[in-house]
């Protein structure tokens, strides 16, 4: 693909709460979670909601929750909850209106798109498929939990370590990525942090699961209230 000079040479997206609405599912999977391994303990939705809305992490968000976090197993309660995700996430899992639209306007004018997210991969491409979105978006662009090099967000290590590399292979040798010419686009406090690290600028999708006073007090360098304004701000000169 031929790599057309505009102000933005790259677009990093979030998944969940961004590009796919999954609140639902993440709930829903959750609360299965805690009924097939702690049942006699309600799942605290509230302070659920709360974690959700900083984007932290599975491991981080289920030991937070669990009664007596001296006997979390961490491999026993992710491994179960992503398998009743994948069971279940079909019936709930939606993508934002103007994703089609977001993603074909940026492949057809050259611009790489990535997906940086906190989630695994396996679930992201199963979404991207069932949506007919995949081609937008070469799967070795798909950085998630478990992907070889990166930490979790706000870490920059998912960028410089695995990302960068990926579009050197994607791309060629000779792809350069100016951090200041790359723009994240996410929703939660968690994305706003990571695109700081990484030197890029930074679009906050108010629609999604992050806490709006916190996310606002950040200082994005935009704020939209549909996908559709996230094309215009990549493609702006």
């Amino acid at each position: 693909m031929t790599i057309e000079h505009t102000t933005t040479n790259l677009v990093i997206l979030d998944f969940d709460g961004t590009i796919f609405d999954t609140r639902e599912a993440i709930q829903h999977a959750a609360a299965l979670t805690f009924t097939t391994l702690l049942p006699d303990h309600e799942i605290p939705f509230t302070k659920a909601r709360r974690l959700m809305a900083t984007g932290a992490g599975l491991p981080e968000t289920f030991r937070a929750l669990h009664p007596d976090p001296s006997t979390f197993d961490e491999e026993k309660w992710v491994a179960t909850y992503r398998s009743l995700y994948a069971t279940h996430e079909e019936k709930f899992t939606k993508p934002f209106p103007g994703l089609r639209e977001l993603l074909a306007g940026l492949h057809s004018r050259g611009i790489p798109i990535a997906i940086v997210s906190n989630k695994a991969v396996p679930p992201i491409k199963t979404a991207l498929e069932r949506t007919g979105l995949a081609e937008f978006v070469d799967e070795m662009l798909i950085i998630g939990d478990g992907t070889p090099g990166s930490k979790r967000k706000p870490d920059a290590a998912s960028f410089t370590e695995a990302l960068v590399p990926r579009l050197k292979a994607v791309y060629g040798e000779g792809f350069e990525v100016d951090p200041g010419r790359v723009l994240m686009v996410g929703d939660t406090i968690t994305d706003l942090k990571y695109a700081r690290s990484i030197g890029a600028r930074v679009c906050w999708c108010r629609f999604g699961q992050g806490d709006q006073e916190e996310c606002e007090s950040f200082g994005p360098d935009y704020a939209v209230d549909s996908l559709a304004e996230v094309l215009e701000i990549a493609v702006k000169e």
